[in-house]
């Protein structure tokens, strides 16, 4: 309730928020995308895209498609 109130007032519609699928797709999808800059933080530390690295991106991807999806469902 608290955080339907504190993004309705940042202007954001409160029906996108009120479905627990959305919420649930909104943070699935912010695990992707962060999952997705650690990738390149690792690509960067490493000084080049290793297995890791890779692996971490096609995870990043994966999850980010996960929540897109979840938030049309």
């Amino acid at each position: 309730m608290y955080l339907a109130m504190w993004i309705a007032a940042a202007g954001v519609p409160g029906s996108f928020w009120d479905s627990p699928s959305n919420v649930s797709g909104a943070v699935v999808l912010g695990f992707g995308v962060a999952a997705i800059a650690l990738s390149f933080g690792l690509a960067k530390v490493f000084k080049r895209f290793n297995g890791v690295a890779w692996m971490v991106l096609g995870a990043g991807l994966a999850i980010a498609a996960y929540g897109i999806w979840r938030m049309g469902a």
